[in-house]
C-alpha cells in the first residue's frame, strides 16, 4: 500500500475515534511511525488531509451501497442492509466529528452536503425496482420523501432541536431510517422488514 493511502486510512480512523479538532498532524505521524516532515511532504496541511479522508469515506460508502443494491435478493433486503450500515457508522464515529466539521471546517462540510444531495438521487432507481417487485408503494413521491429524510438528518446535527442528552444519535437515526423504509413499503414489504428485524 502506498504511503498516501496508509496516511488516509490511519488518519480517518483517528478522526472517527477521537474527533477532528483533537487530532494533530503529529498524532497521525506518530501513529504511522513517520516524521511530521514526511507527512507534510505528502499532504500540505490538515485541511487537505481531512478532505482526502472524507473523499475516501464517501467513495467507500458509494461502492458499498452499489454492491448491496446489486447483490441483494430484493429491494427491502438492500434498504435494510444499508440501514444497518448507517447504524454501525453512527456507533463507530465520535459525535464530535460533525460538530468539528460544522464549526472549524465549514467548506468541507458544505462539500459533504453537496455530495449527499447527489447520493440521495442514486436511490431512485432502487425504489423503482422495488415498485416493480411489489415491495414499494406506487404512490410514493420518493424525491419529496428523500428531502424530508435529509431535513431530519440536518435537524439531528442541531443540538438545540434534538434532546441528545436523553436519547442517543443511534436511536434517532434508527427511528428516521426505519420509519422511512416502512412508510414507503407495501404490506408485503413490511412483512419482509418484520422478518429481518425478528431475525436480528
Amino acid at each position: 500500500m502506498e504511503l498516501k493511502d496508509r496516511i488516509i486510512q490511519n488518519a480517518s480512523a483517528l478522526f472517527s475515534r477521537n474527533g477532528i479538532k483533537s487530532v494533530a498532524m503529529s498524532d497521525i505521524a506518530s501513529k504511522l511511525g513517520i516524521s511530521k516532515r514526511t507527512l507534510y511532504e505528502v499532504f500540505h496541511d490538515k485541511d487537505e488531509l481531512l478532505e482526502k479522508c472524507i473523499d475516501f469515506h464517501m467513495s467507500n460508502a458509494d461502492r458499498e451501497i452499489e454492491a448491496i443494491a446489486n447483490n441483494s435478493e430484493n429491494v427491502i433486503d438492500a434498504l435494510m442492509l444499508i440501514y444497518f450500515k448507517h447504524l454501525h457508522t453512527a456507533q463507530e464515529v465520535n459525535p464530535s466529528v460533525l460538530h468539528d466539521l460544522k464549526k472549524y471546517y465549514a467548506h468541507i462540510y458544505k462539500k459533504i452536503e453537496c455530495r449527499q444531495k447527489i447520493g440521495y438521487y442514486a436511490f431512485i432507481p432502487l425504489v423503482q425496482k422495488g415498485i416493480e417487485q411489489g415491495l414499494i408503494r406506487k404512490d410514493t413521491n420518493f424525491e419529496v420523501l428523500l428531502w424530508l429524510v435529509r431535513a431530519q438528518f440536518k435537524a439531528l446535527l442541531e443540538d438545540e432541536y434534538i434532546p441528545t442528552d436523553k436519547y442517543s444519535t443511534k436511536e434517532f437515526i434508527s427511528a428516521i431510517i426505519l420509519n422511512f423504509i416502512r412508510g414507503i413499503s407495501t404490506s408485503s414489504g413490511n412483512e419482509r422488514i418484520d422478518k429481518i428485524v425478528a431475525n436480528i
